[in-house]
């Protein structure tokens, strides 16, 4: 199997499901099992320390939370750019800590 991973999916203009009408989707897994992504050009009315108080030391305090698809509206994922690529590592593990699991458990 081909891999999406990695890349965008740009609604067609013909693409009328509420879900994703005018979407930019980022790949983030794609396998046999199933696949997760996120919707890049969504923005929520609240901020990141309204709806997740926990990522306060990864966010500047006004930092909006972008809304996602249908199918886990309570889960949240965390896209960030980091300089030392350890530093995102050490972040996906602390996100596990609070609750949180893998993408390829959540799309099964």
């Amino acid at each position: 199997m081909d891999t999406l991973q990695g890349q965008l999916l740009i609604a067609s203009p013909s693409l009328l499901d509420s879900n994703f009408r005018r979407t930019v989707v980022l790949v983030t897994e794609h396998t046999d099992e199933g696949a997760a992504g996120l919707v890049l050009n969504r923005p929520s009315p609240a901020s990141v320390l309204e709806l997740v108080p926990e990522l306060e030391p990864l966010v500047e305090d006004a930092e909006q939370v972008w809304l996602g698809g249908p199918v886990q509206p309570n889960a949240v994922l965390v896209l960030g750019e980091f300089v030392d690529p350890d530093d995102a590592a050490a972040r996906v593990r602390r996100l596990r800590r609070l609750g949180r699991r893998p993408a390829r458990e959540r799309a099964r």
